[in-house]
């Protein structure tokens, strides 16, 4: 039985990953120090290896580096487990040798994926004794297989390339933030930033009048929204005035035509904050329920215009019911919960907010911020089974896990049918919202 040494100083972490590699039947050794897994490999040479990249007290990579200059170690294939893949972490390790990468929280499909692609390389290195035609055949697959990693890096690199040209948020929604996080901000404080940029006050204040909020006087100013709405629900809006532009795209692959991504991402922070409300959620969350459902599909973004080439093939796998993530992952090597996290850890927003938009699609997994997560992720699901801003039927089936989900938020699963027509009226609103910005 082949052996996978597991360094990861974290224990339950270890654990996970340990019980994907034994499901494919390899056996494992899971390793804690710095000085274990040294000595460990003193005494044995594992096939596959599998290591966190930061060691506190250490240089990052220090292990890789340790690995692939020694020449009894440099041929095992190692995969780099890191929070957080960036271009830079990716070119430094293929740098110094390393075979792959996983995200953690890890998505499991993707984990066995990078393990059997590394032991495929190491498989194929060249037998000592391989007649000349067996040798030819080898190098002809190592070739092609060679070929097909080369791709797949060319791809991602390409994809962490788009990332960096995403815009920055304006500084006045940083501005915003810090007063909503003030105990002493008044409203007054409120329009001294966001009136700074007069296009972006117009949009707030068209926003606050329309009927989606329901106000029962026309505002016009700043200071009054924020009297009326409150310090959170201005912070919602000053980030969807800013975002606007960002939206507003064509992504052929995934359904939408040209302003549906918006229109989605409104109608889910919408009901995101419905649901909440309806799970007696705390006002806090109830409003970071809305700006997570805002930006939860923010990746999808950056993977359009490399989506776009393979729509023939995402539109017949969506067919089969495949998850999109899955989807993603499998065509394009990342999914967009992936880089909607990677933005907002660029974008410094708070760490709720974060995993929120990560998990989205296995809100299980989700420790920081369980309940907001579980909120977003129902609210996405009631969308797309109402076929808002997607061109396709309504669907009447609910998957077995929105079941379960809307029971953990203590919501019944019938909520959706019996609040059919509040569901409706919201999307609506966000609409006529949406027409006047």
């Amino acid at each position: 039985m082949m052996l996978a040494f597991i360094f990861d100083p974290h224990p339950e972490s270890a654990e996970e990953i340990s019980k994907v590699v034994t499901s494919i039947g390899m056996e494992t050794r899971k390793l804690k120090s710095l000085a274990e897994l040294t000595t460990s490999l003193l005494q044995e040479v594992p096939r596959l290896i599998i290591c966190e990249a930061v060691i506190s007290g250490y240089d990052d990579f220090i292990i890789l580096e340790h690995i692939k200059s020694d020449s009894r170690l440099k041929n095992i294939p190692v995969i780099i487990a890191t929070g957080q893949v960036t271009r830079e972490i990716i070119i430094k390790a293929r740098k110094l040798g390393a075979n792959g990468f996983i995200n953690k929280p890890f998505d499991k499909i993707n984990l066995i994926k990078q393990i059997k692609q590394a032991l495929n390389i190491h498989d194929l290195a060249p037998a000592k004794k391989s007649t000349p035609a067996t040798a030819v055949r080898t190098s002809s697959n190592k070739s092609k297989l060679g070929l097909k990693v080369i791709n797949e890096e060319r791809l991602k690199s390409q994809i962490m390339q788009k990332i960096e040209e995403i815009p920055s948020l304006p500084a006045i929604v940083y501005k915003v933030m810090e007063l909503v996080n003030s105990e002493k901000s008044n409203a007054g404080d409120f329009e001294k930033i966001v009136v700074q940029d007069q296009a972006l006050a117009a949009r707030m204040l068209r926003m606050a009048n329309s009927a989606f909020y329901s106000l029962s006087r026309k505002v016009s100013t700043i200071s009054d929204a924020v009297v009326y709405l409150g310090h959170n629900t201005i912070r919602s809006l000053v980030l969807g005035a800013s975002t606007s532009a960002l939206f507003k795209r064509a992504l052929p692959a995934y359904g939408y035509q040209r302003e549906g991504l918006w229109l989605h991402a409104n109608i889910v922070a919408s009901l995101s904050r419905e649901i909440a409300t309806a799970a007696r959620l705390t006002p806090e969350e109830i409003e970071n329920c809305y700006v997570a459902g805002l930006l939860h599909d923010i990746g999808k973004l950056v993977l359009g215009p490399f989506a776009q080439k393979e729509t023939e093939r995402f539109s017949e796998m969506i067919a089969t019911g495949q998850e999109i993530t899955e989807i993603e992952r499998e065509l394009l090597g990342f999914n967009h919960a992936d880089i909607g996290r990677i933005l907002l850890d660029r974008w410094k927003l708070p760490k709720n907010l974060v995993e929120t938009v990560q998990l989205h699609h296995q809100p299980e997994n989700s420790t920081f911020a369980p309940r907001e997560t579980l909120a977003v992720s129902l609210a996405d699901t009631i969308s797309n089974q109402f076929g808002f801003a997607l061109e396709r039927d309504r669907s009447e089936t609910y998957p077995e896990s929105f079941v379960k989900r809307m029971q953990r938020l203590g919501l019944d699963p019938e909520w959706p049918a019996q609040e059919e027509e509040k569901i409706n009226k919201i999307a609506e609103d966000v609409v006529a919202m949406l027409d006047l910005i």
